[in-house]
């Protein structure tokens, strides 16, 4: 169970961080180039980021089953605290690069540095609280 919902993580967390860093690019790019990578990142989220993020909280639910001890703990509270946040910066990202299909001339290296550097804080506390379970 371990092994799968870590493999979910890294595929999640994985293709998370790709997309941001290519929606990061389209600013620069014109004409096919830009359209080609916002439907790259597409096709990436449906084929990792969502596949990877089921598997992960499927299998993290399925985890805390097998040992529901596990809930007591304020570590582990926290924990799914981030990955609810993390969920929320999935969807919100998943819809601007949908939105970006329309209009990719609103596109921002800004905006999606910013997605890409929340991400990997996210998953910095996550492994902090897992690794370390400070409470």
């Amino acid at each position: 169970m371990l092994v799968f919902h870590l493999f979910g993580v890294i595929l999640w967390i994985g293709s998370l961080l790709v997309v941001t860093s290519m929606m990061a690019l389209v600013p620069d790019e014109v004409g096919v180039a830009r359209e080609r990578l916002i439907v790259i990142a597409r096709r990436l989220f449906h084929v990792s980021s969502n596949i990877g993020a089921i598997v992960a909280v499927v299998f993290g639910v399925f985890l805390v089953l097998l040992d529901p001890s596990v809930m007591l703990h304020g570590w582990m509270h926290a924990k799914i605290a981030l990955v609810l946040v993390l969920l929320f910066f999935h969807v919100k990202l998943y819809r601007r690069v949908i939105a970006l299909e329309d209009d990719p001339g609103s596109a921002t290296r800004r905006e999606f540095s910013m997605i890409h550097g929340i991400v990997s804080l996210l998953l910095l506390l996550i492994l902090v609280l897992v690794l370390v379970r400070p409470f």
